[in-house]
């Protein structure tokens, strides 16, 4: 096998990434686009040792999952990977791939529900952050292509809210009026990095923060009055300067241009305030559906008393305070654990108590019984060190929440002397995206 070669052959599985895997002769071949039972015609476009990467020219058989993506330039574009499959299709791929990785890194064959999926998987995402630059001479906001830094143009995300799709579109243009430059990343010339935007399901209220490289923004007044009398729910602007040069989103400096500097929104009922760098969860509607299934696998009781690790501004502590004794949040982001005691007091939660500190340090210092620990990490998952802490601390039960089920599976592997899993519900944060969120009870082993 060779490049620019062109072979037949069906989709027996997929990737991590939802590519689908083609074999001849038991040797690999990644397909993007192609869903499993699918036989078509492919080119080689590039050999490795082990594997091989095709183009799906074109289809002798089609998947009964398939259907055609909503998005014109879904093929360009590297922020979503599955919009060809159906609802159906997309909840068997992230099921399997949930089940899969739990038992290859995991190694355990434990019971995975069916992945919880969105009734209207569109329009969700409440943060959009987009990267500009130029194209033809002329200011655009779009998505990186996959494995690339060029950008691929588009007004309209299918997967960004609509108040978002407009905002980014109109204060590009407004940045393009008055001369701004995009930042160029190789010559270190130009300004403006990204656009980003946070909005409140529940509140309508939005958030507009300009990542740049200098300190100033041209006729940034002349901005700020255009936009706040076009959209008179952008309740903030802020402008966060980031001067390094690798691909970190946001820098330290933090300069609130007009408003107060956050937003607020409502979760499972609750209150909370969202300042720029607070964790957020990205789906207003499932995240409901998330916390409350980590909540009803808890089996909460009056006299818990319970740890909220990598806590973030509070919202699952807070959203399980009313059912137990008392919640320990633990936070490393000052600002975050600003904001979680704040949403605490505008929620009139008093037996929610908030720590800023590393949670491994925290826990090795802690001298209460902890009865159920909730942790929802990073995508890089727990230090071995954190994992050493809790099982020091020894609950009786622990909540793995994570967005990376891949070292989610590595750190219940790295449990298993101590806790069982017993259950894994995954649940559709991220339609039309390879990614998936999922909830683990895991439960002391008394030996």
């Amino acid at each position: 096998m060779k490049k620019n070669d062109y072979i037949e052959g069906v989709c027996v599985d997929y990737t991590h990434d939802a590519q689908g895997i083609v074999k001849i002769d038991h040797f690999p071949i990644f397909v993007k686009n192609m869903i499993k039972g699918e036989e078509g015609k492919i080119k080689i476009i590039k050999v490795l040792k082990n594997y091989a990467v095709g183009r799906l020219i074109e289809l002798t058989i089609s998947s009964p999952y398939r259907v055609d993506p909503v998005c014109p330039i879904y093929k360009q574009c590297g922020g979503c990977h599955i919009l060809h499959m159906s609802q159906q299709g997309q909840q068997y791929f992230k099921t399997q791939r949930v089940k899969e990785t739990l038992y290859k890194i995991g190694h355990y064959d434990m019971e995975v529900i069916d992945c919880i999926m969105q009734q209207d998987p569109y329009h969700y995402r409440n943060k959009v952050q987009v990267p500009v630059g130029l194209v033809d001479h002329h200011f655009v906001t779009g998505f990186y292509k996959s494995h690339s830094n060029e950008i691929v143009p588009q007004e309209y995300c299918y997967i960004q809210n609509e108040v978002s799709n407009q905002i980014v579109n109109r204060t590009r243009l407004l940045l393009e009026e008055v001369n701004e430059k995009p930042y160029d990343k190789l010559n270190h010339t130009g300004n403006i990095k990204h656009i980003l935007v946070r909005y409140g399901h529940h509140t309508n209220q939005v958030m507009l923060v300009l990542i740049t490289y200098k300190n100033h923004i041209k006729q940034i007044d002349y901005i700020i009055e255009q936009l706040t009398s076009e959209f008179k729910n952008l309740k903030t602007i802020i402008q966060n300067v980031n001067t390094r040069s690798d691909n970190v989103i946001l820098g330290e400096q933090v300069n609130v241009l007009y408003g107060n500097g956050y937003i607020e929104d409502t979760l499972l009922g609750l209150q909370y305030r969202i300042s720029t760098k607070s964790f957020y969860q990205i789906n207003p509607v499932q995240v409901e559906k998330l916390y409350s299934t980590a909540i009803e696998m808890a089996q909460l009781k009056p006299t818990d008393v319970v740890l909220d690790a990598y806590c973030g501004i509070g919202t699952i502590g807070l959203s399980l305070a009313s059912k137990v004794k008392d919640v320990y949040g633990v936070e490393i982001v000052e600002q975050a654990i600003k904001d979680a005691k704040e949403n605490a007091k505008r929620n009139h939660i008093e037996n929610a108590h908030f720590i800023c500190d590393d949670a491994k340090e925290f826990m090795k210092s802690f001298n209460k019984y902890i009865d159920i620990a909730f942790i929802d990490p990073p995508r890089k998952g727990c230090s071995q060190d954190f994992l050493d802490s809790l099982i020091n601390l020894g609950p009786d039960k622990v909540i793995y929440i994570s967005c990376n089920v891949a070292t989610q599976a590595r750190d219940i592997d790295y449990l298993r002397n101590n806790y069982q899993p017993v259950i894994c519900q995954p649940v559709d944060m991220f339609p039309g995206t390879h990614h998936v969120e999922t909830v683990v009870l895991l439960t002391k082993v008394h030996n």
